[in-house]
């Protein structure tokens, strides 16, 4: 992450990414945006989810 986050937030996001990239057969890059979204309806100031980065494939 760009920034330190609070750790559920941080744990919540994981959670959610995994899930829509391992069980739900998304992409990484879908997976992550799907994540970035669901935390963004719950928590919409930028700091919960703007810090996470994704690198690589």
């Amino acid at each position: 992450s760009l920034w330190k986050v609070d750790d559920k937030t941080t744990q919540d996001f994981m959670q959610r990414f995994y899930k829509e990239w391992l069980v739900n057969g998304k992409s990484k890059r879908n997976a992550f945006v799907e994540a970035q979204r669901q935390v963004r309806k719950e928590k919409a100031y930028p700091y919960y989810w703007g810090a996470f980065v994704m690198v690589g494939e």
